[in-house]
């Protein structure tokens, strides 16, 4: 049975992201104890004309992408304020960027593993005339088993409706902008998803954008018209193909780019179908772990946070990515906590002791 979409039937929990014009919660349905996330517009963003009109335009787009590695959206209304909202899952494994936070870089197979997915969705966005305009890797979300999925299409351009961006207006995040975003082209296409694509895949095997320009300004120059380094020469361990695909999706002009998403991600298939070769990573070996699936183990597994025993690379891909996002997971629950709470509990512990020990007298 779909979930509701009466704002009125969840109870609002935990605060998941907050953006320049809505939030988004972590939910509960009271009927049937699901879980899932809201993404609410603030009030006041609600009642302008134009921020209403993408975020009704985000819920269509994101309802017409039915595809694994997108998340799903169930639909949305307004509430008697007049606040726009919709429903989607729950993807409770983090984002990239979480895992970039955690590390220099992330291992190539987890690229490879990632970027597979990701092309895939990009697939199936453009087959359907959507272009996301907003590639980072804080859009790019994970759940516990390390499927990934591409959210927030909040600045998407629908090519079968149209655009409300004004024409000429500059859309999107500064590190991750096409050339012909940054000029403002009317007939931005995929190609433009692609290039940011590439600024993602470079950032993860590397640990740094292609770009680092201190403003808007020198990273839009920088974007138009300087050239991006080569991954191999910032991660030596990167295959001669992977570092080809990138260098080749960071071109200036679209023409140039791979022809779409589904030849990048053939080139991540023909890697991740690639034997891996024992010992490469120096991880243990995998009959030294139980398989509890409980994150704590699994973090405490192997003190690099990468298992081992996989037997090609997507799967040694997947089993980093189970790892890391266990290790990830663990320190948001050891935020969580914080000191307040641990005071709290200390209290109760010492008036515990107090009340035994006069109960003795």
């Amino acid at each position: 049975m779909a979930p509701s979409n009466n704002i009125a039937d969840y109870d609002l929990g935990d605060i998941l992201g907050v953006g320049t014009v809505g939030t988004v919660y972590a939910c509960r349905e009271k009927s049937t104890g699901h879980s899932y996330a809201l993404k609410k517009l603030h009030l006041a963003a609600s009642r302008d004309p134009l921020i209403r009109a993408r975020f009704k335009r985000e819920i269509s787009v994101m309802q017409r992408l039915d595809h694994p590695n997108i998340v799903t959206c169930y639909g949305g209304g307004e509430s008697t304020d007049g606040t726009l909202y919709y429903l989607m899952e729950l993807v409770d494994g983090g984002t990239v960027k979480g895992l970039l936070q955690m590390q220099p870089r992330m291992p190539w197979p987890a690229v490879v593993y990632i970027g597979s997915q990701l092309c895939s969705a990009l697939q199936c966005a453009h087959n359907n005339g959507v272009v996301h305009r907003d590639l980072k890797p804080s859009n790019l979300f994970l759940n516990r088993d390390a499927d990934l999925r591409l959210g927030d299409f909040g600045i998407a351009r629908d090519l079968h409706n149209t655009d409300l961006s004004a024409s000429g207006m500059t859309v999107g995040t500064h590190g991750y902008m096409a050339p012909e975003q940054i000029t403002g082209d009317d007939m931005v296409s995929g190609k433009a998803d692609l290039y940011s694509l590439g600024c993602c895949l470079f950032e993860m095997l590397t640990g740094q954008a292609p770009f680092s320009g201190e403003n808007a300004p020198l990273l839009f120059e920088q974007h138009l018209r300087a050239t991006a380094p080569r991954v191999k020469s910032l991660a030596a361990d990167c295959p001669d193909s992977l570092d080809t695909i990138v260098n080749e999706l960071l071109a200036k002009k679209p023409d140039d780019r791979p022809f779409n998403a589904r030849q990048v991600q053939g080139v991540m298939i023909s890697l991740g179908e690639q034997v891996s070769e024992r010992g490469d990573w120096g991880l243990p070996p995998r009959d030294a772990h139980s398989d509890s699936g409980d994150d704590s183990n699994n973090a405490d597994q192997a003190a690099t946070g990468e298992m081992r025993g996989a037997d090609s690379v997507a799967a040694l891909g997947h089993e980093i990515l189970l790892s890391q996002i266990a290790k990830q997971r663990q320190g948001v629950v050891a935020k969580d906590i914080g000191w307040g709470r641990i005071a709290v509990i200390a209290v109760v512990i010492l008036l515990a002791i107090v009340a035994a020990f006069f109960s003795q007298k």
